[in-house]
């Protein structure tokens, strides 16, 4: 079987419709095709080839245009008089049909006004209406024969104007921070929305209202005034479509209309302490539809109307939060008796309190507890230190204390109905992001020596930020950004000084050591170099002295540049491998037996060497 040639199968159909066409307009205008003969197929055909190239489409198009060229001639437009025509052919914002409705239209005008017109008004009219019930169910070359052929129109009937309105607002006031203080101001309601030939409709209006059920919700208004009308029973037809339903008006109905419109309904916080602030919900969104045929006789028209409504939430919020740090305390494994920091807020919702119970908690039952938790941690962390006993932890650990005001909520743009909402968000932070006071204590034991080790963190990491964000740009997230606080604690080790200590516990110390860092400027072969490596404790040294003659090859122990970041970077090599060196077999050399014998072995060298008489002559001293 044959798969079916579809663009012959088309062009066939097109050459049927124009042969149709050609014998139609024949028994409609019988004197033309007596005078042209034989020329008259060519006269249909090059007719059709002008109405193709001027982009007349369809086969009702083609038809009326062919109608025109029998009353006033082959490509009448190009002939002078007939500017308008040419103008209405060359237009890219009317359409197809708008064109030949206006060319129809200025037909009948410039037949009425001639004097001596061989065709009456009347009956081209007649002759077009014919045309339209004959081919108007017809579609487009290629696609001839459409399954459900839209209706054609055939009188005028478009718009002159539409007015959309924000008819009741549901927010009137929203917060704002002046003179040190908080307070709610009245909110302008948005513009007019204003649709003709000059403005078309926007893609998206916008609005904020509350959710189904609660009050007051916001009330959109349509108004608006025909050009001309086809049938006041059916256009204008609006259509306002959603989760509602479909809402309908016809005809006189729709010079002033309203409705209420809603937003989406919230979603419930999620489990647990805390709250969201400034959340950019998913809008409601619906359809609004404003249809006419589209069809004026004379100018520019405007068309039918569709755009999309989207309705935000029209809460404005507004926060207050005050938070202090817990005093100072020892720190108990199991955190009982631990004292706690305290958390004041106030929160509003168009002026009216709200539950602070899911604020509060975030920060009592969410952060705090994280940092009590922290705390625990650290202590244990401080008491499972290898040769650590009576571990203290005592202090205070507090994030995000002092004070932070905060508004949001959802606002029209600049655009004002004619556009999407923003969030709007303003807050004012005077906090420290981390107050730190801690003080480890612990008796460290390493073979038979004893010592006390003490650290301590004490830092503030102030966080001081003015969040304003009023316009849809730029976008919320770096608005917010500079409210990320970074910071890092500094820790201060107390160590118990080695000078003046008696030489037989300088290996204890060595022992209790994790590493001996080394950066003298100036040594010739450094003694701290080899009692280390005597006991086996890693090195991170410069190279001075015959310091890389010794520690050269050893794995555990670096040369390092004489740099913080270099001396950093190896410190923490050795911190992280966790291993001792092998380093006293490179120093049993050095042995107290091994230079006796070595000094010993000098001695034997130079006596050996030595002449059995030698003396020496005492020097001149000559007169100059």
């Amino acid at each position: 079987m044959q798969p079916q040639d579809t663009d012959s199968a088309e062009q066939a159909a097109w050459d049927e419709f124009v042969g149709q066409l050609s014998t139609h307009l024949a028994a409609q205008w019988p004197a033309l095709p007596e005078r042209l003969g034989e020329r008259y197929a060519a006269f249909v055909e090059h007719a059709v080839q002008q109405a193709e190239k001027r982009g007349l489409d369809s086969a009702a198009a083609v038809a009326r245009y062919v109608n025109l060229c029998f009353v006033w001639g082959p490509s009448f437009q190009d002939k002078p008089g007939f500017e308008w025509a040419q103008g209405l052919l060359a237009s890219q914002r009317i359409g197809p049909w708008g064109i030949l409705h206006q060319l129809m239209h200025r037909s009948l005008v410039e037949l009425q006004r001639l004097p001596d017109a061989r065709i009456e008004p009347a009956t081209l009219l007649a002759a077009d209406e014919r045309l339209i019930d004959t081919f108007g169910h017809l579609g487009k070359r290629g696609a001839l024969r459409p399954p459900e052929p839209p209706p054609l129109p055939r009188r005028a009937c478009d718009l002159e104007a539409v007015e959309l309105r924000l008819l009741e607002p549901a927010v009137a006031e929203h917060y704002v921070h002046a003179g040190g203080e908080w307070q709610r101001v009245a909110l302008p309601p948005p513009a007019s929305l204003r649709i003709d030939v000059a403005n078309a409709a926007p893609r998206i209006v916008g609005v904020l209202s509350r959710a189904p059920g609660e009050r007051p919700q916001a009330r959109l208004q349509l108004r608006s005034r025909s050009h001309a009308v086809c049938d006041d029973a059916v256009h204008p037809a609006l259509r306002f479509a959603g989760p509602h339903g479909l809402w309908l008006w016809h005809g006189h109905e729709t010079r002033a209309v309203s409705w209420p419109v809603a937003t989406r309904a919230q979603p419930a916080p999620a489990a647990g302490p805390g709250s969201a602030i400034a959340e950019e919900t998913t809008p409601e969104t619906t359809l609004l539809e404003l249809q006419v045929c589209g069809l004026r006789d004379e100018g520019e028209a405007i068309g039918s109307l569709a755009t999309q409504v989207w309705v935000w939430p029209s809460a404005q919020w507004w926060l207050e939060v005050r938070r202090q740090a817990p005093a100072a305390a020892p720190v108990s494994a199991d955190g009982q008796g631990t004292p706690r920091g305290v958390t004041r807020c106030r929160l509003e919702c168009d002026g009216q309190p709200h539950d602070v119970a899911p604020v509060r908690d975030g920060f009592e039952q969410g952060l705090d507890a994280a940092t009590q938790q922290a705390l625990q941690r650290l202590l244990s962390a401080w008491s499972a230190v290898e040769g650590l006993t009576a571990a203290r932890l005592e202090g205070q650990l507090a994030l995000l204390v002092g004070q932070a005001g905060f508004t949001w909520g959802w606002q029209l743009g600049a655009q004002g109905l004619g556009g999407r909402a923003f969030m709007r968000l303003l807050g004012e932070i005077e906090m420290q992001a981390c107050e730190a006071e801690l003080h480890f204590e612990g008796e460290l034991a390493v073979a038979d020596s004893r010592s006390r080790i003490v650290l301590r963190c004490a830092a503030k990491a102030p966080l001081r930020q003015l969040l304003r964000r009023e316009a849809a740009e730029p976008p919320l997230l770096p608005v917010m950004n500079p409210a990320l606080a970074r910071f890092r604690l500094p820790f201060e080790v107390e160590l118990l000084p080695l000078y003046n200590q008696p030489h037989s516990q300088i290996p204890l110390y060595m022992n209790a050591c994790d590493v001996l860092v080394f950066t003298s400027m100036y040594e010739a072969s450094p003694c701290v170099i080899k009692e280390a490596m005597a006991c086996n404790l890693p090195i991170v040294s410069v190279n001075v002295g015959d310091v890389a003659e010794r520690i050269g090859g050893i794995e555990g122990c670096h040369l390092c540049e004489p740099t913080p970041r270099d001396v950093a970077l190896k410190l923490r090599q050795v911190l992280e491998s966790g291993r001792r060196p092998d380093s006293r077999s490179r120093v049993a050399e050095l042995s107290l037996r091994n230079i006796a014998h070595r000094v010993m072995a000098v001695y034997d060298q130079v006596r050996s060497a030595r002449p059995e008489h030698a003396y020496y002559d005492k020097p001149s001293h000559s007169s100059d």
